[in-house]
């Protein structure tokens, strides 16, 4: 990635002296823009991001480093070009005390500490249908997506051990912050490959919803230790029924936590294989009907056939909890999902991209059914910094393409009723152009 590069003059105010620091600016950009595309209701034309949510069309990311290399900030901004400006994902500043130590504070979002279990390969970088347990950005172990401090170490070669504690700016009783931290390590061993392990709190204070059903991120708790509510339906995997009637009241809590290892191996040339395994923890039962994981498998490897040929496979299994309440619901079965994509480099800057993928429930018209999801693409370097893609993508069974409330390609949507008027068994599909630019 190209960047630009700013020496800046600054003012060192205890110690009255002055010292040079580099800020970089860089940026990573994607838009795909469907002129036809049809939610098995309607025909549509639209654009959005791949993960949906509307579509960012400017962004930049700024890094700041003093000459010494022990202090800096990271942030980013980006605009979406019906929403205006936000912040990016992440906002932070840190020290480093001693070489071997960092200390940050902010907004940590992805894979600062270089641990994240990535996987990602064909739709994941064009409409998500997220038919998929989990994401290719996390696929064998969870990166951090918290605000607060995280503490960094690199106590021997090949040793990174990490803590995060979650803080926000308002006070919280410790009791309540510590049930969330999250800590954990990764092994480097040279020509072998890295193992990883941590344990990730999940305390959660119940809340009551005003509707009779809303939906909520089944693992995710906000800065104030809530678990998160979304009032509008959304057909991603990940989101989970809860009926308000069978919400307990705000003082009661859940406390749970969740076991992640896994392994990287880099040992063969021009394979990489990566594996995890996660073990959930619950010390009670959901009276708010929200499901948690028992045990969860995934894995995914890569194989460089050629020169120009790349092949990639993943996939998984999820079993939850028993005592979930409304495990009787088939949309809290337990799963498993696979896929597989193919690269394929035609020429000098032309590339071809397909894949398929599957989950085996959460789809049709009773959500007992599983859903298959494909793409076939092509991408044409424009320069050193963009390329444009056309592709074809569809999903069965009612799987939407990047699909939230009303955004992306929501199966079953009539856009002239504002509703899901389909009966969860569409067909849907896109013919997207896409843009990305990187600097």
């Amino acid at each position: 990635m190209k960047k630009t590069l700013i020496a800046v003059a600054a003012a060192a105010a205890l110690t009255a002296t002055s010292a040079f620091a580099e800020i970089t600016f860089g940026a990573w950009l994607r838009v795909l823009g469907s002129p036809i595309a049809s939610t098995g209701e309607e025909t549509v034309a639209g654009m959005e991001n791949s993960w949906g949510w509307g579509a960012r069309t400017a962004r930049i990311n700024v890094n700041g480093v003093s000459e010494d290399g022990k202090a800096g900030f990271v942030m980013g901004v980006y605009n979406d070009f019906e929403n205006g400006l936000d912040q990016g994902d992440n906002a932070y500043l840190w020290v480093k005390p001693v070489d071997q130590v960092k200390v940050s504070f902010g907004k940590l979002d992805g894979a600062e500490n270089g641990l994240r279990g990535d996987f990602c390969y064909g739709s994941w970088n064009w409409i998500r249908p997220f038919n998929w347990g989990y994401d290719g950005e996390g696929l064998t172990f969870d990166g951090i997506w918290r605000k607060g401090l995280m503490i960094e170490a690199d106590p021997i070669e090949g040793l990174h051990a990490f803590a995060v504690i979650p803080m926000s700016a308002s006070y919280q009783k410790a009791e309540d912050v510590y049930k969330n931290i999250q800590v954990g390590f990764g092994y480097a061993i040279e020509g072998v490959g890295k193992f990883k392990a941590q344990y990730i709190g999940d305390f959660k204070k119940n809340k009551k919803a005003d509707e009779k059903t809303t939906y909520g991120w089944a693992n995710y708790t906000n800065d104030d230790g809530d678990r998160e509510l979304n009032t509008e339906k959304a057909t991603l995997p990940s989101w989970d029924a809860v009926d308000s009637t069978d919400a307990v009241d705000n003082d009661d809590t859940v406390t749970t936590g969740q076991i992640g290892i896994a392994f990287d191996l880099t040992a063969v040339e021009n394979l990489y294989v990566t594996v995890g395994a996660r073990f959930g923890i619950a010390d009670k039962d959901y009276e708010d009907g929200a499901k948690y994981i028992k045990m969860a498998f995934t894995a995914g490897a890569s194989y460089q056939v050629t020169e120009q040929f790349k092949v990639s496979v993943d996939g998984g299994y999820i079993q939850y909890q028993d005592d979930c309440v409304g495990k009787e619901d088939d949309l809290k079965d337990n799963k498993f999902f696979v896929g597989a994509g193919v690269d394929y480099a035609l020429m000098d800057g032309l590339n071809a991209v397909a894949d398929v993928r599957y989950m085996s429930i959460g789809y049709g018209k009773d959500g007992d059914d599983g859903a298959v999801s494909f793409l076939v693409g092509l991408n044409k370097s424009v320069s050193s910094n963009g390329s444009l893609g056309i592709g074809f993508q569809g999903a069965t069974n009612g799987c939407g393409l990047a699909a939230g409330d009303k955004t992306g390609l929501v199966a079953g949507y009539d856009p002239s009723e504002k509703d899901v008027t389909g009966d969860g068994d569409e067909f849907v599909w896109a013919i997207p152009v896409s843009i990305s630019v990187w600097f």
